[in-house]
């Protein structure tokens, strides 16, 4: 970098913060092929529990909220960041009949056991990039608060071990609970014995694996009580329990872990007649 480019970057970063909130590099521009010049806006929202596997899925989906087509995407991993770009036409060419240029929106995803990462970075100039960065917050809520419908009970089979797991996120836990529970994932959980065998369930012998790959036991009562203070009566008022599931018969409730994003679940259940194990997974 010469000496001049050097103070030109030094203006810029000076000047940012006078201007606009939210544009990073406004005023200062970058250089696109061909020769001309554009602003970079960045928007970085973070969902909390969210797993890797839903999080490109919400990407493309808050880019076609606002006005982007997605065509390309990298599958996030932990440890790994996916990407997700989007283009829009910006701009109409009667001689050729198509768009003249296109505006570009590139979202890095990151994912971690704390969640999931969005660092969405647009060239899109004024009067747009004014409310890129609230209008692509806002489009990952409503993408993400649609979590991807499973199957109904009618229409899973009339037969064997039916087995519900699911993860609650951000205001879900108190939708269903009445009270917030920090630092605390609350799991909702039904099985259904539609087997002629009768099944012992155990609590404890539940395991979620965080996006990491980390083993997690269940949270007991007393260490709910401890995380989560006032909030344990509620808590423990919906855990599920452990018990006999007879033919025909079902148990369901909560159980509660430690505040991480999970990606996959694991269920143990005994034969009560040959006192054999038969493992379950349940993906997220």
């Amino acid at each position: 970098m010469t000496a001049a480019q050097r103070r030109a970057a030094r203006r810029c970063r000076s000047a940012a913060w006078l201007l606009l909130a939210g544009l990073v590099g406004a005023g200062c521009s970058a250089t696109a092929p061909g020769g001309f010049s554009q602003s970079l806006t960045r928007s970085r929202v973070t969902n909390a529990g969210m797993p890797c596997t839903e999080a490109a899925r919400v990407a493309q989906g808050a880019l076609y909220r606002i006005g982007y087509v997605p065509e390309a995407t990298t599958a996030p991993q932990p440890g790994t960041p996916g990407v997700v770009v989007g283009k829009r036409a910006a701009g109409y060419d009667i001689a050729s009949n198509q768009a003249s240029h296109y505006y570009t929106t590139t979202v890095t995803v990151t994912c971690s056991n704390a969640g999931a990462d969005f660092d969405a970075i647009t060239d899109e100039p004024l009067p747009g990039a004014l409310s890129f960065k609230t209008d692509f917050a806002k489009a990952v809520e409503i993408v993400a608060s649609r979590r991807v419908q499973r199957p109904a009970l009618a229409e899973r089979p009339a037969t064997g071990m039916v087995i519900s797991i699911e993860p609650l996120r951000g205001g879900e836990a108190r939708g269903e609970l009445g009270v917030d529970l920090p630092g605390v994932t609350a799991v909702r959980m039904k099985i259904e014995n539609r087997t002629d065998r009768t099944y012992r369930f155990a609590a404890e012998r539940v395991q979620l694996v965080t996006q990491e790959g980390g083993r997690v036991e269940p949270l007991d009562t007393a260490q709910t009580t401890k995380q989560v203070g006032a909030a344990a009566g509620a808590a423990s008022a919906k855990r599920i329990s452990d018990g006999v599931l007879a033919p025909k018969a079902s148990l369901s409730g909560f159980l509660y872990f430690p505040s991480s994003a999970y990606q996959r679940a694991t269920v143990v259940l005994i034969d009560q007649e040959t006192e054999e194990e038969e493992g379950f997974r349940v993906e997220f």
